[in-house]
This record gives C-alpha cells, sequence and structure tokens, in this order.
C-alpha cells in the first residue's frame, strides 16, 4: 500500500527492566517515523519539513539502514534476507524507526515489517545497531499471530549490544502489535531476553499514532528536537548506575560473520547501552 495514510509518526516511550543480577529499570520518551518504502517519493514531494536523501528537519537517509549503501531499500533488503536462507514478501513493506531529526540519527533497532501481497504480515526483520557501529539483521520469517492480536517470534542473539549483557547464550522472544494496513491508532513491540534460567531483561516500544503531515512533524519535533541526542546523557547515568550496582561488564567479542560495519568506534545511541539487549 501506498498513499496518504501509508506512513505515520508514533510517539510513545521504551521501557526497559532488568531482573538480574542486578535489578534496574528506565523509561525513555521517544518518537518513531513509520515509512512505506513505496511512499517515499510522495513524503520527499509534499510533506514540509520532511525529506528522502537531503536535508531536511525531519528526514530519511536511505543509507542510514541495512547495509550502508546508497540505492532503493526494497532490494537491499530481499538481498540481506536472502543471503541468510530467506525470501522477503513482496507485498508492502514498511520501517519503524528513527529518522534523522536535524541531521543527526541513531537506531538501535529498526523493524522492517514485510508483507504479503494480500496485505497479511509474512516477515519481521529487526535491524540492530549497536554503540560500537557494528550492525545484526534477524530474520524473522515466521511470525505466529495469536488471540490476543500479537504476532509472536523468536531469535538467538547473535550481537554484542549492551557491555552489561553477554551474548552466548541468549535467546530473543518477541511479541509484535504491527502498525497494519494502512497505520493503525498503536504501534507496541515487547521483547524479553533469557537464558537458561529464565528472563533477564524485557523491554516494550509503545507509540501513539500521529499523521506524517507537515503539522505532524511541527508538533513531534517541538518536543523531541534531536530524538537521539537528548537521550546521550541518559545513556551514561542508566550506564554508571547499573556499574555501581555491580553489573558485570562484558567486553565485546567479534561481531557475526555475516554482520554490517557501520562505524568506526563508538556511535551516539539513543539507547541507554545498561539498558539494552
Amino acid at each position: 500500500m501506498s498513499g496518504p495514510a501509508a506512513s505515520a509518526l508514533y510517539v510513545g516511550e521504551v521501557r526497559h527492566r532488568r531482573h538480574r543480577p542486578v535489578r534496574h529499570a528506565l523509561r525513555h520518551r521517544t518518537f518513531h517515523a513509520l515509512l512505506d518504502v513505496d511512499d517515499l517519493d510522495r513524503l520527499d514531494r509534499e510533506v514540509r519539513g520532511f525529506g528522502v536523501d537531503r536535508p531536511a528537519p525531519m528526514a530519511l537517509r536511505t543509507r542510514d539502514h541495512l547495509d550502508g549503501a546508497d540505492g532503493p531499500l526494497r532490494p537491499r533488503l530481499a538481498a540481506l534476507v536472502a543471503a541468510r536462507g530467506g525470501r522477503l514478501p513482496t507485498g508492502p513493506l514498511q520501517v519503524l524507526c528513527h529518522p534523522r531529526t536535524f541531521g543527526h540519527v541513531f537506531n538501535p533497532v529498526a523493524w522492517w515489517f514485510a508483507h504479503h501481497s494480500d496485505g497479511t504480515l509474512g516477515m519481521v526483520v529487526a535491524e540492530v545497531t549497536s554503540t560500537f557501529g557494528d550492525r545484526a539483521l534477524y530474520v524473522l520469517d515466521d511470525p505466529e499471530p495469536g488471540a490476543d492480536g500479537l504476532w509472536r517470534s523468536t531469535a538467538v542473539k547473535a550481537l554484542h549490544v549492551s557491555p552489561f549483557l553477554p551474548v552466548d547464550g541468549l535467546g530473543y522472544r518477541f511479541a509484535f502489535l504491527p502498525p497494519g494496513l494502512p497505520p493503525g491508532p498503536r504501534v507496541l513491540v515487547r521483547m524479553e531476553v533469557s537464558d537458561a534460567d529464565g528472563p533477564v531483561l524485557d523491554a516494550v516500544q509503545d507509540g501513539r499514532y500521529r499523521p506524517l503531515d507537515a503539522a505532524g512533524v511541527a508538533r513531534t519535533l517541538l518536543r523531541h528536537p534531536l530524538v537521539s541526542l537528548s537521550a546521550l546523557g541518559a545513556i551514561h547515568g542508566h550506564a554508571l548506575r547499573l556499574w555501581r550496582k555491580g553489573a558485570r561488564f562484558h567486553r565485546r567479542p567479534a561481531p557475526p560473520a555475516d554482520a554490517v560495519r557501520v562505524g568506526r568506534g563508538r556511535v551516539p545511541s539513543s539507547d541507554p547501552p545498561g539498558g539494552s539487549a
């Protein structure tokens, strides 16, 4: 689907809770853009304050995602999914992410919702980028709908994200309330990180719909002018609090073989490393 209602803004919050070996919780107000890849030309042309691959107060730069290359997003995602043994559905493709705001962006995780030609959800891809400049794609090609309206899937953790969590022995459980076609009033992502003894951390990304039009862009930027930079103080603050609580520090191991290197050294993050997965 593309058209006036194909894309949206979702304003809400991210919540994290660590259960062990130390307990810690955080809550951070934020927003995300839901962008239909077939709607980008219209957004760039018609929405004042929003741009695609050009400077604008709110923008999408396509090389900020996936393999970091230039070019259309759909074939690039399809190639990365194919390299991991999957096949990208051919229907509408949406990405839920932080857009650039006044030239700056960092996405701890961008969610790709790929649909079959009949509009049913066929695949979710979690594009996880660490503060160390590594990126991994978790291809969830078997999402199952539940009676509660949430779609569920699982994955084995492969990328080092938080210095206070290991990689080995951890797995993810995901539950999604997808944005839908057209975008609905709410989007929700729940993630649980567990080991053999049970949950270690759970996180929630919760957002409420706002139109992606000139007024929506202006209102959202007024409240969240630098959605990534505004959290830098919280990043260091929560990491320090975790260290003071005695959380074990884990050195960064080598990234997985199919990871993408997107930067040198550390990159700004809008997700506290003490609360990330």
